[in-house]
């Protein structure tokens, strides 16, 4: 019974730890979540809060998760960066985003996808949104990265391999950084 007592307060204790909530060096915050996302907190109002918890009235806002994600994400790019920018998945469909490059006033983002799943892949969509750092967004568009062609089956995406995808090209002004948020719409398999 006495070695229970500390095994209960260890498991209590971490399920309290659920997020964390920290305060920018510009004083925008940011919740840090268990599950290695994190998003900024817009509150209604400008009052500081504390630290360790989550404000009653803030909103959170999803900007970064871990590597691979099945939602709606975001991110901070570098052009000319070597990593890639994120990882979506879809229905064991894995959508790889690489690094951003600026060419001809537009922001090129190469694809390449993973068919993880036992049907073969006809369409994958996916939705881009490209902000400033101040979250004036620029461009948003949907954007097909692989669509085969109908009722040719040697342009499927066949289960368990790996393809390049289309390359999105979005019109903006050139800077050294963007946010980025993207989010898989559309998938369709046969």
């Amino acid at each position: 019974m006495k070695k229970l007592i500390p095994l209960l307060g260890l498991l209590v204790s971490s399920t309290t730890l659920a997020a964390q909530v920290i305060t920018l060096e510009d004083g925008r915050q940011v919740q840090l979540n268990d599950d290695f996302t994190w998003g900024y907190v817009l509150t209604e109002k400008a009052a500081q809060t504390d630290n360790r918890s989550t404000p009653s009235n803030a909103e959170i806002i999803p900007v970064a998760a871990a590597p691979v994600i099945n939602k709606r994400v975001g991110t901070t790019i570098t052009v000319g960066s070597k990593k890639p920018i994120m990882q979506l998945q879809d229905s064991g469909i894995e959508l790889l985003l690489g690094s951003a490059q600026y060419q001809d006033g537009e922001l090129i983002i190469p694809t390449s996808l993973t068919n993880q799943s036992s049907s073969a892949v006809v369409l994958v969509e996916v939705e881009i949104t490209i902000s400033d750092l101040q979250g004036q967004k620029l461009a948003q568009e949907k954007v097909k990265v692989w669509q085969s062609i109908k009722r040719l089956a040697d342009t499927y995406l066949r289960p368990q391999t790996a393809e390049q995808g289309r390359s999105i090209a979005i019109a903006v002004e050139q800077a050294e950084q963007y946010q980025l948020s993207a989010q898989i719409v559309d998938l369709e398999i046969r």
